[in-house]
Formats: C-alpha cells, sequence, structure tokens
C-alpha cells in the first residue's frame, strides 16, 4: 500500500470565497469531489479549512490520482470546467491550482540510483517548468484568442504539467545525474549549479526584453 501510496499524483487547489457564500462553495466542493470519483485513476480528495475571515475564507483541496494523464483529464473535464466558470462568475470564486513539486521526483531519470535532496528536484522543475510557461504563454494567447481566463490558464497548466514531468524534467535530470547523486568535485557542483541558475536567468532576461503585449 506505501508504493501505491507514494506513486500517485497530486494536484494542489487554493480556494478563495466569500465568507458569506461559504455554504455555496461546500456545495460545489462536494459536487466537484463526485464527478471527480468518477474519473479513471480518481485515489482521493480531502478539503481543508486554511483561514476563515470576515470576509474572505481560504480553503486547499488535495485532489490525488494514480497518474498524471488523469489527473489531466480531470483538470479538463467539460462539466467540471462549466461548474468552475459558473461560479467564478456568479459568486465570485477564485481557485488556483498546482502540481505537487515533490511528486516530480517519481519523474526523474531512471539513470539515477540515490535521492537527490529535495531542493535540487525543484530547481530542475523551476529549470524547465519556467521556460516552458513563458514560451506557451504567447502561442496560447494567440491561439485562444477569446477564450476566457480560466480556460486559458486550465490549458497553459495541464500542458506544463504533461511536458514538465512526462518529457523535460527526466531529460534534464538525466543531463544533471551526477550533480544530483551529489557525484561531483566541489568545483564541478557549483557549475552544475551555475549552469541551471545561468539558464533561468537568460530565460528571465529574455522574457524582459520582449513586448509586453505578449504577455
Amino acid at each position: 500500500m506505501a508504493n501505491d501510496e507514494a506513486s500517485v499524483f497530486e494536484y494542489i487547489f487554493e480556494q478563495e470565497v466569500r465568507t458569506a457564500k461559504v455554504d455555496r462553495y461546500y456545495a460545489l466542493s462536494d459536487k466537484l469531489r463526485e464527478l471527480a470519483s468518477k474519473q479513471p485513476g480518481f485515489v482521493h480528495q480531502e478539503r481543508r479549512l486554511v483561514e476563515q475571515g470576515p470576509e474572505v475564507t481560504r480553503f486547499e483541496t488535495l485532489v490525488k490520482f494514480d497518474t498524471a494523464e488523469h489527473c489531466i483529464s480531470w483538470l479538463d473535464d467539460p462539466e467540471r470546467r462549466r461548474l468552475l466558470n459558473a461560479e467564478e462568475e456568479q459568486a465570485g470564486f477564485v481557485f488556483e491550482g498546482h502540481g505537487n513539486w515533490e511528486g516530480y521526483g517519481r519523474w526523474l531519470s531512471r539513470r539515477l540510483t540515490k535521492e537527490p535532496a529535495k531542493w535540487k528536484i525543484n530547481l530542475l522543475v523551476l529549470l524547465t517548468l519556467f521556460p516552458t510557461v513563458m514560451v506557451l504563454t504567447p502561442l496560447l494567447r494567440i491561439t485562444l484568442k477569446g477564450v476566457s481566463f480560466p480556460s486559458v490558464m486550465l490549458v497553459s497548466n495541464a500542458l506544463c504539467v504533461a511536458a514538465t514531468s512526462w518529457v523535460l524534467v527526466p531529460m534534464v535530470s538525466g543531463f544533471y545525474a551526477r550533480w544530483l547523486e551529489d557525484d561531483l568535485s566541489r568545483g564541478w557542483k557549483a557549475m552544475a549549479l551555475g549552469s541551471a541558475l545561468g539558464v533561468i536567468a537568460l530565460f528571465w532576461l529574455i522574457c524582459e526584453v520582449l513586448p509586453v503585449s505578449l504577455w
């Protein structure tokens, strides 16, 4: 059972709702959970109250699927999108989601024989995710012109998760395998770290000089 639990893909949603409409949010949350439970690969979903204020209440919802592919299919489910769009427009709910970065460790190159430090995994995810997001953003603005912002973000998140977890992270981790396993001299470690930070900085500089209209 421990191995099965370790292999699931987690997606975390952060919800911000008006305190006066918490009951409406609970109804929506229960309906979404019921829909998710019918999806292929569904494992578990739990909701947690993060902060309850006089005006705004914040929740966190953790959804688990057996694979990233099944999770992405759920994120792109038409009925789910319809429900979310309706509540965002009518009740002013705000939903944000992100994958569990620690979970990316399971997609590292199979060449690795040791478990890398979590900060190194996170850095490689950032190294692949940031350029992916910055490339996809202008492309989606062009190809999905006229589509609502939540729908664009949903497509963007799904594509980024798929690209980083299935292709880019395994590929880059193979290149940085010895650094991830701490099997380098101090000088080479510094060079490996510097190269990763340098690529991130380069993409940031390039994006800074591009026309604002692209974003």
